[in-house]
């Protein structure tokens, strides 16, 4: 289950990468309705049995903390601004205002 669970979580890590930088900025700027969704989705296909449900669980939780690495490691935008995170991406993101925490 755990494991399964981490795959979860790394799939959600390469559609990350895949994305754009303003459609990354968009998911890591917006964690609980991401959790939210991705916990509901998870649900809805692994429901059924136990071990289901607890993949999805242990699933939405990995996907919790990449969200929570990515915003630590990029940033992410609040109020219209891009708050800076270890990673300074904000000349990938065009002209939006910069603030560093």
């Amino acid at each position: 289950m755990i494991e399964m669970g981490l795959i979860v979580g790394l799939g959600l890590l390469v559609t990350l990468c895949k994305m754009n930088w303003s459609w990354r900025m968009r998911v890591l700027s917006r964690p609980l309705l991401m959790d939210a969704i991705i916990f509901a989705f998870l649900i809805a296909i692994h429901w059924g049995t136990f071990s289901g449900v607890m993949v999805a669980t242990i699933g939405a939780f990995v996907c919790s903390l990449v969200l929570s690495l990515g915003r630590k490691l990029f940033g992410y935008v609040e109020r219209g601004e891009y708050v800076v995170g270890k990673f300074n991406v904000a000349h990938k993101l065009g002209g939006i205002k910069t603030r560093t925490v």
